[in-house]
């Protein structure tokens, strides 16, 4: 019986302490209904394994990672993971913030929508305008963007420089200059890591962002959803991920029926006596949808290698390997325009691809002032590379297509 009042006693108790919460929230936040929910339009992740949403009535939870293996890394792929596992709580602005505890401890609060917005990642600019929340931009890695808009409003002085994400952080003072909402910065290496942890330091609110981490191009792609978090934007960014998914499910039925498929190395030959090789990761699953081989692909190798100052274009294998599957390599891919530095022709000429002018580079749209367009659409665009994929390795498909992004790498 003694019991049974204590029960009683501590319910009336708990239920004056709720009651008494609910009076300083609806006095803190008069606006605040409780019970309601605030984000009727969800995110659904599905191919993207390195963030995560979970949605609750006022905020979300959100944790984004580094997979573990994702990259070759000086220090133990372990403290490599545990840098990049972050938690944030976005909690919808004039709403109360959740108690920070348990699995939330630690966690960094954002408010949202934000009303500015900032990032290094090459592919943001792609992003906010494919989300429609470029007026909200104020800052991006660098000014050499492709898109005519951004440009002009970068010699307009409306937007800041805030570090390109092949530096090894963001440039504080520009960011403490223009105060963005939030930054999104390239993480890319256990040095740009702490980049993320001085913005945080100065009372701005970060982000991570390393969608190079996924090994699937629509997984890639899907981190449109993670920047749309932010902006209460996932109804938009479902709308491109789904348009972007279906296009490329069209044009891999195309070449479904293929039954021949040239071999392809899509890498660049540095002066050290090395080729580097997207042997893993979207690159390489694109070039298998387009109706090819790659005969240096390997699932269990790393996506790329990263620096102290970002991400290489993938990963080394030497001179001498290559040439042991010279005979299966009809088509070479590569940033360089050139092949200047490349090995001799004597060597070279062991390759299909050299003797029957197979060479192409992914820097057709580029502007004088050095902007790549390679960058800033590719990952966002996968449809128009396979287009291009499609065009070079049976070009009976698409004979109306214009390539894209590719053209001839010069021999010199």
């Amino acid at each position: 019986m003694k019991n049974l009042s204590l029960l009683v006693l501590m319910a009336i108790l708990l239920g004056c302490q709720n009651a008494e919460t609910s009076a300083v929230e609806q006095q803190s936040f008069p606006d605040f209904e409780v019970g309601k929910d605030y984000f009727t339009q969800k995110a659904s992740i599905e191919y993207a394994k390195n963030f995560s949403v979970e949605y609750h009535n006022n905020y979300k939870v959100v944790r984004a990672k580094v997979g573990f293996g994702a990259a070759h890394q000086d220090a133990d792929s372990l403290a490599w993971e545990r840098a990049f596992t972050d938690v944030m709580v976005l909690v919808q602005r004039g709403t109360p913030a959740p108690t920070l505890e348990g699995e939330l401890a630690g966690a960094q609060i954002i408010e949202i929508p934000v009303k500015t917005i900032a990032g290094n990642s090459d592919d943001a600019p792609t992003r906010f305008l494919a989300l429609e929340v470029d007026h909200k931009l104020v800052g991006l890695g660098h000014e050499h963007v492709y898109d005519e808009g951004l440009r002009k409003r970068f010699l307009n002085e409306e937007l800041a420089a805030i570090g390109a994400s092949w530096h090894t952080g963001p440039n504080l003072e520009v960011l403490l200059e223009t105060k963005p909402d939030l930054t999104l910065l390239t993480a890319a290496s256990l040095t740009q890591s702490e980049g993320i942890k001085q913005t945080r330091k100065l009372g701005l609110a970060a982000a991570p962002e390393f969608s190079w981490s996924e090994v699937s191009y629509l997984g890639q792609l899907e981190w449109i959803k993670y920047d749309a978090l932010f902006l209460n934007a996932e109804a938009q960014a479902t709308s491109f991920f789904e348009r972007i998914q279906k296009r490329c499910e069209e044009l891999k039925q195309l070449v479904a029926t293929k039954t021949e498929r040239p071999g392809v190395l899509w890498g660049m030959h540095s002066k050290s006596g090395n080729w580097t090789v997207r042997a893993n990761g979207g690159i390489a699953e694109l070039i298998e949808a387009a109706g090819a081989k790659n005969p240096f692909g390997n699932g269990q190798a790393a996506i790329t290698e990263t620096k102290a100052n970002g991400l290489s274009e993938g990963i080394p294998i030497s001179d001498e390997i290559i040439l042991t599957k010279a005979d299966k390599v009809d088509f070479i891919i590569s940033f360089q325009s050139t092949t200047e530095n490349w090995p001799p022709a004597n060597y070279m000429n062991a390759f299909p691809a050299f003797r029957d002018k197979g060479l192409f580079h992914h820097f057709k749209r580029y502007r004088d002032y050095g902007a790549h367009d390679w960058y800033q659409t590719a990952s966002m665009r996968p449809d128009l590379l396979l287009m291009d994929l499609i065009k070079l390795f049976h070009p009976d498909i698409l004979p109306d297509h214009e390539l894209f992004f590719m053209a001839s790498i010069e021999i010199i």
